[in-house]
Order: structure tokens, then sequence, then C-alpha cells
């Protein structure tokens, strides 16, 4: 993922840096090359002091403060489903609900744990208890864990607290709001192969902010990962601007590039805009044979009242 995004690595630990193998309190500490550095930012989100914070040259040791922070990224709790099924008509969500038996969803889940989801820039998705404050979970969407190798900035090895401690850059990471909604659709197991039939899923919409141009949507119908079912990511999408393509990663982690398309139409070369056309100039050519002054015919087909009316007639 780094490659891909771009991102390259910088070799922080070293036999010259401020936690050389002579000082070194921990496997990987001072080693030429950047093995160690990809495998340290992996243990830096996990909470490790990579960076040595404290300088102590203890890099394996868990750091006081391992929280990212969270910024744009507002907070959203999840626990029993809660959509509406009372209706005054037909064309209304809540009667889709009724007669697609969400009703029996609502009773599944009636004892579904209240989770908090919050994203953090140190790249994470976090779910954490709503009644203990305890994380159950964290996720790190793909296209987030490509740009962690920004965090790391040599010019911080020693540098602070009296010039021992090492420190790392702030970046954006997963820095938008989770947005949730129940959704009627075929969703995947647990071994992410997609299921036949559809049912009801409640499905976490992870924008990244600042962190990138992209989201991912995740399953969250079983927020715990316990007795083979559990959160579960459906898709992440990302827009690289800079090389112009769209990437996406599916159910398994699997990324398919889509170059930008460089060509542009217009809406009046579609079918519709040039049955659209053809009857504008039919009613102009009408309107002109007429003497009174008045576009009688063209203002009777001025107004689209419905998209059928637009997609068979063109008005």
């Amino acid at each position: 993922m780094f490659a891909r995004l771009e991102y390259d690595l910088v070799d922080y630990h070293n036999a010259s840096s401020e936690c050389s193998t002579a000082n070194q309190r921990g496997p990987d500490v001072g080693v030429v090359g950047t093995d160690d550095e990809m495998n340290g930012l992996i243990d830096f989100v996990r909470g490790q002091d990579y960076f040595d914070y404290n300088g102590n040259c203890n890099i394996t040791e868990i750091r006081e403060h391992v929280l990212g922070d969270i910024y744009h990224s507002q907070l959203i709790e999840i626990g029993p489903p809660d959509g509406n099924t009372d209706f005054d008509a037909n064309n209304e969500e809540a009667y889709y609900r009724s007669i697609r038996g969400y009703k029996a969803f609502q009773y599944q889940q009636r004892n579904r744990k209240n989770i908090l989801y919050a994203g953090s820039n140190s790249g994470l998705l976090h779910a954490i208890d709503a009644k203990t404050g305890e994380e159950k979970w964290g996720f790190i969407p793909p296209f987030i864990a490509g740009k962690l190798p920004t965090m790391i900035n040599k010019d911080l090895d020693g540098k602070l607290l009296d010039g021992k401690a090492g420190g790392s850059n702030a970046i954006f990471g997963v820095d938008g709001s989770p947005v949730l909604h129940d959704l009627y659709i075929r969703g995947y197991d647990s071994r992410g192969n997609l299921e036949g039939d559809r049912s009801w899923r409640t499905i976490l919409f992870v924008p990244y902010g600042r962190g990138g141009a992209g989201f991912s949507v995740i399953d969250v119908t079983y927020p715990l990962p316990v007795g083979g079912q559990g959160p579960i990511h459906m898709f992440s999408v990302f827009n690289d601007r800079i090389n112009s393509r769209i990437m996406i990663a599916n159910v398994d982690g699997d990324i398919t590039e889509y170059p930008y398309n460089a060509s542009s139409t217009s809406l009046i070369n579609s079918s519709e805009g040039e049955v659209a056309t053809d009857n504008y100039q039919d009613a102009r050519e009408e309107d002109e044979t007429r003497d009174d002054g008045f576009d009688t015919v063209q203002d009777g087909i001025a107004t689209c009242n419905t998209a059928t009316d637009f997609r068979e007639n063109g008005t």
C-alpha cells in the first residue's frame, strides 16, 4: 500500500540515530534499512512507542497516550436498530421497512451493544463500548494505511525533551464523520462471500475527511467479533487526483485501479436529450406558422412534469 500510494519509508532508526545499537532497549532499534520502520509503523498505530516519545530508547513499550486525536470526526453511537416503521404513504422509507421485515430485524438485534464510532488521526476508525469506554476494535482503511509513512520525520529523532526523545509528524487519518444507515441488501458473510438473499444490514459509511478523498463502507450489524460474526469491511474507494485514477478495495482487500475517463459529453447528446431537441424544433416550427405572437406549442412542453414524461416524451 505504501508503494501503491507512492509514499516512501524513511530510515528513522539506524546505527547513527539517537537510539543506536549501543543504546537500544528493544528489538530492531539501530537496524539500517526500512524493514523495521514498516513494522514499527504498525506497532506505533497499535500503541507502542516506536518513535521513543519518552527518550528511554525502549520502542516496544506502550505509550502513555495511545489514542490519536479525534479532530473533525464526530462520534456516532449505534445500538439496537431504531428505524421508524410508521408510515402515511407507500412512498416513504418507513413503508419499505414495514414490508421488508424490519421489525423482525429489530427484534433479532434488540440486545445489540451500544458502540461509539469515531475516526482518529492516527489512521484508525475506533469502536468503543458506549457503557464502559473500552475500545473493542480499531480498523485502518487500506487507503489510509498507505499514507502512514508520512508520520515519519527523521529530523525529530532525539530532538525533543532536552535532546533525548523522538517524535512523529501529525497527519490527517480517518478525519471524517461516520454515517449510519440500515439497508436491505445482499451482504457478505464472515468469510467474505456474497450472500444469495437480501437482508437488513447496519452499514457504516466512513469518509476520510482531510485524510484523503475516499471512504470505506463497513457492515456493523454484528459490532463485536464473537461467535464467527463481527464487523465486515465491504469496500473502500479512493480518488487519486494526482495520478488521475480511482482505486477500489473489495471485501478481500484486493485493489482494482480505474483511470480517469478523459472524454466528456453533454446531456443534450443523450437519448432523452435528442428527443427533447427534436420536440423543441417541432414545436418551434409549429409556433412559427401561427400569427398570434404566442409560443403556445413550445409552452406546452416547457415543464418536465415527471421523470417518465422526460424519458418517453422528451418534454
